[in-house]
């Protein structure tokens, strides 16, 4: 019988200057971090990059190896800080999502795209409806794209607290595929498994050939 080839993963492995874009545009998560875990090896490194807003008001192209001369450091070590800082923001956000809370309502962003997947607590003063657009630019390091649709809504209601899920899927909707998609799933067509096994480009050739008949 012969052996089922492994597919290849799609895995996003950002650069350091994408990930330092992604700290730059959210100087609040840096500082955060900062005030929670005020002794990591990276920490003087990142009160500077704080203090100078991180070269948000400079004009000029950055590059690694200018952000660690102006900083006083090799350019291998700004790189695994930068990476490191970024990491760890996720981490904390996962284990004290508290400390990322605003005004608005809490939720848990869960994002997917290809083999990526990335999660997220945050607020928001609405809460979007199911199709509707979320830019998110904090998770392209992670997931390689900013832009996602909302693919469902989950609502939990336990005593006095209510969590709310939002399940996002990178890019951007397309609501006849979705449609296109749901009909298949309904007559038995395309089966559920392979919608939780396939990527979303081998599945829009499925559809393309159950549709084209």
């Amino acid at each position: 019988m012969p052996r089922t080839k492994e597919k290849k993963k799609i895995i996003h492995e950002p650069s350091t200057l994408e990930v330092f874009r992604c700290l730059s545009g959210s100087p609040i998560y840096s500082k955060i971090l900062l005030e929670n875990t005020p002794h990591k090896p990276f920490s003087d490194f990142l009160k500077r990059l704080i203090e100078i807003n991180f070269y948000n008001d400079n004009e000029e192209k950055i590059t690694i190896k200018k952000l660690a001369t102006d900083l006083k450091t090799d350019s291998g070590k700004a790189t695994k800080w930068i990476k490191e800082i970024y990491e760890e923001i996720f981490e904390l956000n996962y284990d004290k999502s508290e400390l990322f809370e605003g005004n608005g309502t809490k939720v848990a962003l869960y994002m997917k795209q290809y083999d990526n997947h990335c999660s997220f607590y945050t607020t928001m003063s609405i809460i979007p409806r199911e199709f509707e657009t979320v830019r998110f630019p904090f998770a392209h390091g992670k997931m390689g794209i900013e832009y996602f649709w909302v693919k469902k809504i989950e609502h939990e209601i336990d005593g006095n607290n209510t969590t709310i899920t939002i399940w996002l899927e990178g890019g951007f909707l397309n609501k006849y595929r979705e449609f296109a998609l749901d009909k298949a799933l309904f007559q038995g067509w395309i089966g559920f498994m392979e919608v939780f096994q396939k990527d979303s480009f081998e599945i829009d050739d499925e559809l393309k050939k159950i549709y084209r008949h």
